[in-house]
């Protein structure tokens, strides 16, 4: 398996938006499929590749959301919506090609990346009233609500184990990961609101 991108290699080149949002992606695929990895160590019962996909793009619409309220604070709003939207279509680009090569018997005619968005649209509205912090991360609510969706989502032996496992152990483990790589992605948008706020001199008397 990959190993999770927490940095840039070339600090000083530029990045846009999209470049972030293309990285977050990445590192949201494979922070999700730890979990979906985790859930089975732990005994959980996953019965096919398809069905792995639908808890993997749960745990994938949860971690954007986590990364809108994390950069809430760093981001200007049009920042957050640019990057918010571009791991978002990345991710369902990422999604779309797995699902093609685990479901391609059925595959056929199937807008994966609309079905992956209308997801997160959904989950937008469903997470919506759910408090955030930035240092204990998602509230009890939160967590249960992802519990919920997973579980509707894995087989029937384990159901009414799964949301509690997510509110003790798996949320709080995909915040965590989640919130230890986020600062590297950042580092070229805040440099470059940075270089932003120091093109003014604010401390110089100019002219009139």
């Amino acid at each position: 398996m990959a190993r999770l991108k927490s940095s840039w290699n070339f600090r000083d080149k530029q990045r846009s938006m999209k470049d972030i949002g293309s990285a977050l992606s990445f590192n949201i695929w494979q922070i999700s499929g730890n979990g979906v990895l985790e859930l089975e160590n732990e005994g959980f019962q996953t019965d096919t590749k398809s069905q792995r996909l639908d808890v993997l793009c749960e745990y994938a619409a949860y971690l954007l959301q986590l990364a809108d309220r994390m950069t809430y604070d760093i981001l200007t709003e049009e920042q957050r919506n640019q990057l918010i939207s571009a791991a978002g279509l990345h991710l369902a680009s990422i999604i779309q090609d797995n699902r093609y090569d685990t479901e391609y018997e059925k595959a056929e005619g199937k807008d994966y990346i609309q079905e992956f968005l209308s997801l997160l649209n959904s989950r937008i509205n469903d997470y919506s009233g759910c408090k955030f912090s930035s240092i204990d991360g998602p509230s009890f609510v939160f967590l249960r609500l992802l519990g919920d969706h997973v579980t509707l989502k894995m087989g029937e032996k384990d159901k009414k184990w799964i949301t509690s496992y997510v509110i003790d152990i798996s949320g709080d483990k995909l915040f965590k990961a989640f919130r230890r790589i986020l600062p590297g992605l950042l580092d070229p948008a805040k440099k470059l609101n940075e270089k932003s706020e120091s093109e003014l001199d604010l401390g110089k008397n100019y002219d009139v």
